[in-house]
């Protein structure tokens, strides 16, 4: 669900039948607390915030606010530059090594308006990160607590509704 303090822009973009308005996400993943790529889904660089994003063929899919518990969020990232792959390699050994985790930062914007967010930037861990020739994939975490025993219980929305929104 969108911020309730939208801007006239932004709500007369998302409700008019037609428009030339362009919803852009920025990317932001880091590893112990320095962003090691900030990208956005853009042909073009954007500044927002007084952050540089580049172009990046990317797809995040997002949390839904449905009633059926958590499901997983995928993070794509074409593998078309090498420059890419490497850092998210680097930072994949990094955290394996030193038991940190990778975060990753997803905002929405509009292009005319990059400095006001729509939503976000939510925030998330990069886990199980996989790369092919043609992409580099990731499943993003909103709080890992997915996986995690207690005792013989596991944190699942089955288990705990409460906990899972």
């Amino acid at each position: 669900m969108p911020r309730k303090e939208l801007s006239q822009t932004a709500v007369e973009a998302m409700t008019a039948p037609e428009t030339a308005a362009v919803l852009l996400h920025l990317l932001t993943i880091s590893y112990d607390g320095t962003a090691l790529l900030r990208v956005t889904d853009d042909k073009r660089e954007i500044t927002s915030n007084g952050e540089t994003y580049y172009p990046c063929a990317f797809s995040a899919l997002l949390p839904d606010k449905s009633s059926d518990g958590n499901k997983t969020c995928r993070l794509q990232i074409d593998n078309t530059d090498i420059s890419v792959y490497r850092e998210i390699k680097a930072a994949a050994l990094r955290s394996r090594n030193e038991n940190k985790s990778i975060e990753c930062d997803v905002a929405v914007i509009m292009a005319t308006e990059p400095d006001n967010y729509i939503e976000g930037p939510l925030h998330f861990v990069l886990r199980n990160i996989n790369a092919t020739v043609q992409s580099i994939t990731g499943e993003l975490y909103d709080l890992y607590m997915h996986d995690r025993n207690f005792i013989h219980l596991k944190y699942t929305p089955e288990d705990f509704p409460d906990m899972f929104w």
